[in-house]
């Protein structure tokens, strides 16, 4: 990436962006669902139900934020999508995919 792309706005930095939140995200998750296990059993916890409620939650929790990045890299792939189909326009060609 260059410069001038960073300046102009034609390459953007947001899916990059996106993917490194991803990852950051799912550890955090991990994180609260092994925690939440932990004191599952321990003297303030609830026993096996909460424990399974932490399987269930972390599993949950990192499906909804896969569907939730990938939401945003899609809107950014339709931007790029459309960049490149305008260009095609302007040189009087059909659009390629």
């Amino acid at each position: 990436m260059d410069f001038k792309d960073f300046t102009s706005f034609e390459k953007l930095i947001a899916p990059s962006v996106i993917k490194l939140m991803y990852w950051i995200g799912i550890v955090g998750i991990c994180l609260a669902g092994l925690g939440g296990m932990a004191t599952a059993f321990s003297r303030f916890g609830g026993g096996f139900l909460q424990f399974l409620m932490a399987i269930i939650g972390t599993a949950a929790g990192l499906l909804f934020w896969r569907v939730v990045c990938e939401l945003y890299i899609v809107a950014f792939g339709m931007f790029d999508r459309l960049g490149a189909i305008r260009d095609s326009l302007a040189q009087g060609g059909p659009p390629r995919g």
